[in-house]
């Protein structure tokens, strides 16, 4: 069945790219709708490479600057322009590059997802789960938008697919792929570390339950801490951020100049709350709470998610919604 998930990405691909080839040529006809960018081929590929791809593109191409208080490019992480980079020597541009690595990153994640699934689930419920990420709305995203997205999710899938066969480093090195391309990839670094305590634990054998089960440090092994790799990538970027700039976490810090700074502020929800209070027939609080609403509901699944799959994938998932929804305001 390795052959479903390419005939899966590779049909919805397909409409994708005539429905943004229709959408750009429509709205370009309108003055000053979409502006143009200029490069080859942006008569069909125009529609893929807009608001952070610019970002991720301007870091290929020039490398990293940090004005305080201004928006800068640290606030991006290097996994993805640094593929970019490399692939760009191979296509003569950095826009046609990043379309390329998230089309191949895009198509290798549905392989690499479907595997996963037929690990666990039967062929019909592994097509059904595959068709959800396939459809998902955020999933444009994965097939060509000039985003981290599709490299973010194949080194999260690769991660786990590793570990699951016992394969730590690589596990710890996919995972490092993971956070240096996202923030959010410290929910794989922690959901390998509980794998590996869920491995190494002991099931009472007269209760005979995975919730009565105690871990003792003994049962662990020197390959284990392979695992630990996946931290590597956030710390390799800190320490850049640290000796360039002095801020280890300016990734964080430059947030602010988008209205994203943490703190109390951000933490509580002031203006969200304000939204829904002055304005909450608005589309855009709409959205915002219908967001809120999901994202409460992900959470409220994860004891499920770990009774079906483990604890490592529960505290992935508890992880991967809760690290933007306590980030963001």
């Amino acid at each position: 069945m390795w052959w479903r998930p390419l005939v899966v990405y590779a049909g919805v691909l397909a409409v994708l790219l005539v429905l943004s080839w229709q959408v750009v040529q429509r709205v370009a006809l309108r003055a000053d709708a979409l502006p143009p960018i200029g490069f080859p081929g942006e008569w069909f590929w125009g529609g893929w490479f807009r608001w952070d791809g610019g970002w991720y593109v301007g870091i290929a191409d020039g490398g990293y600057g940090y004005t305080k208080g201004q928006q800068s490019s640290i606030a991006f992480f290097p996994g993805y322009p640094l593929s970019i980079r490399a692939v760009s020597h191979l296509t003569h541009n950095t826009v046609l590059a990043g379309i390329a690595i998230t089309i191949a990153c895009g198509t290798a994640s549905f392989v690499a997802f479907h595997r996963w699934l037929r690990d666990r689930l039967e062929p019909r419920a592994a097509l059904t789960a595959l068709l959800c990420l396939a459809l998902y709305p955020y999933a444009y995203y994965v097939y060509g938008a000039v985003y981290g997205d599709a490299l973010f999710l194949l080194c999260a899938l690769l991660a786990f697919l590793a570990f699951e066969r016992d394969h730590m480093v690589l596990a710890g090195l996919a995972g490092a792929a993971a956070t240096a391309t996202r923030l959010v990839g410290v929910a794989v670094v922690v959901g390998l570390v509980v794998g590996v305590l869920e491995r190494r634990r002991v099931v009472d054998p007269v209760a005979g339950s995975p919730w009565r089960a105690r871990f003792e440090l003994g049962r662990l092994r020197p390959g284990d801490a392979g695992v630990l790799l996946s931290i590597g990538g956030l710390a390799a970027w800190s320490a850049f951020l640290w000796r360039r700039w002095g801020d280890p976490l300016a990734f964080s810090t430059v947030q602010t100049a988008w209205g994203q700074g943490s703190g109390i502020v951000t933490w509580a929800k002031r203006d969200w709350i304000a939204s829904v209070v002055r304005r909450p027939t608005e589309l855009f609080t709409v959205g915002l709470v219908i967001q809120a609403a999901l994202a409460a509901l992900v959470l409220l699944c994860v004891p499920a998610i770990a009774r079906r799959f483990g604890w490592r994938y529960g505290a992935y998932t508890a992880l991967i919604v809760a690290i933007p929804a306590v980030g963001s305001q």
